[in-house]
């Protein structure tokens, strides 16, 4: 309990005045946790005294090929991995853990599971640093609903004292879990975005008296502007995000609206994507891991830079991202305060670079980021729509929604494709995707880019 009290401490009030004095806290943070790390990780033992630039970039497939090296505590992945998919097929979630480690798996999204190992004194400080950054306010009692695919030993560290936790399956018929929603009522909804947007859809048809969220937390898939548009219209109450995968609580939402790097949690390298460095693939360092350590993994998502207002106006991001400063008309609207996080922005977590269309232009195959193509269909579409975008051949995109949608988005994506310099493709059409929630929800795939 002293290090969730502690974590939720530093996470709530912890401030830095400046980028430069946020950098000098992480190089001591980053050089205390290489040295520990080094000393009880045989993967990492060579590199004793070595800065962190010296350490090998890795990602999931190198850190499953190399698990049993590289965690601290000497678990075997294989005994890992039986422990973590008996829990998950019986959906008994509390038997995932041996000792004192809890084990959970990702979605598998990428082709491959990884593992996710955290001790008790790393659940603590993961329940302190989501109740630091996410929760409304100290001074009224929480009912938090958790609705995933999985649950996990770790998600229950925050059912303490004024907060009540409740995991919704959503593996279950939906009538079943929206039942359980409703008779839990919470006040903190966090889910997906698929899961969300069918609570927007369902809960008055599958409820007595509807939910009424005076927050929503959306994680794990791409929230596109469209989507979050409708859940917001459907409940009329703020839609924060929170980046929380298997690699750790790497961003959330601040109090203006604005999504944000933990970088109290985490160091962020980036590996651009683009000329314009628009957009890039962080590379991940987790100075509080130890378990299963964090050290320059790469990630295979598509990170949007920040390049706007937030909603009030208040804050403005800079070219060199060195961090957000107070437009003087708008200081009163915090009490004139100019204390203010200085975590870079995120602009928007726009999918995954395995995901990016790979088309012909002037004679070079290159990549459509799918942000862009969110972008084009929600300006072009008058209503919410569901849909799906593959590309299933070289130069062959299949189009599946409504018939009455499939115009219009073939329209949106042949402007998108002319403004970019794009050769013609082919199009194809399919029904209305059918999401399955034991899924994540993925509206730009590349079936090809293998």
């Amino acid at each position: 309990m002293i290090a969730l009290l502690n974590a939720f401490y530093k996470a709530r009030y912890q401030r830095f005045n400046n980028r430069s004095q946020l950098q000098h806290w992480q190089a001591k943070q980053i050089k205390k946790h290489l040295g520990w790390v080094c000393q009880h990780s045989p993967y990492y033992h060579t590199l004793q005294g070595q800065p962190l630039d010296q350490f090998p970039i890795i990602n999931k497939q190198i850190m499953m090929k190399h698990f049993d090296q590289l965690n601290t505590r000497g678990l075997k992945q294989q005994q890992l991995f039986e422990i973590a998919i008996e829990a998950e097929n019986s959906r008994q979630f509390k038997q995932s853990n041996i000792d004192d480690v809890t084990v959970g798996l990702s979605s598998g999204t990428s082709g491959q599971r990884g593992l996710f190992l955290a001790n008790s004194q790393e659940r603590q400080i993961w329940a302190g640093n989501i109740l630091g950054k996410l929760l409304p306010n100290l001074l009224t009692k929480h009912r938090i609903a958790l609705v995933l695919r999985a649950n996990s030993p770790l998600y229950s560290t925050i059912n303490k004292g004024p907060i009540q936790f409740c995991y919704i399956d959503i593996t279950q018929p939906i009538a079943v879990w929206m039942k359980q929603l409703d008779q839990f009522q919470p006040t903190l909804l966090i889910g997906s975005a698929q899961a969300l947007q069918l609570c927007a859809l369902f809960t008055g048809q599958y409820s007595a008296l509807p939910i009424k969220p005076t927050r929503i937390i959306s994680g794990a898939e791409v929230l596109t502007p469209a989507d979050k548009a409708m859940i917001q219209e459907s409940f009329k109450c703020p839609i924060h995000e929170v980046y929380q995968c298997t690699e750790g609580f790497l961003g959330s939402t601040d109090q203006f609206g604005q999504m944000r790097w933990n970088e109290d949690i985490v160091f962020i390298e980036k590996h651009w994507l683009n000329e314009q460095k628009t957009h890039y693939s962080p590379i991940i360092t987790d100075f509080r891991r130890r378990t299963q350590p964090i050290i320059r993994y790469q990630l295979d998502d598509v990170i949007k830079v920040s390049d706007s207002l937030n909603k009030l106006g208040s804050l403005k991001e800079p070219a060199c991202l060195k961090g957000p400063v107070y437009l003087k008309d708008h200081e009163q609207l915090i009490n004139g305060s100019k204390t203010v996080s200085v975590f870079e922005a995120i602009g928007a977590i726009a999918g995954r670079c395995g995901d990016c269309l790979i088309l012909n232009k002037q004679g070079k195959q290159v990549p459509l980021l799918p942000d862009l193509i969110y972008r084009a269909i929600s300006l072009k579409l008058t209503r919410h729509c569901d849909y799906r975008i593959s590309q299933v051949a070289e130069n062959k995109i299949e189009i599946a929604a409504e018939l009455s949608m499939q115009g219009p988005i073939q329209a949106a994506l042949v402007g998108l494709f002319t403004q970019q310099g794009l050769s013609s493709v082919e199009f194809t059409f399919a029904l209305k995707p059918t999401w399955n929630t034991a899924n994540k929800q993925r509206r730009v795939v590349n079936l090809c880019s293998s």
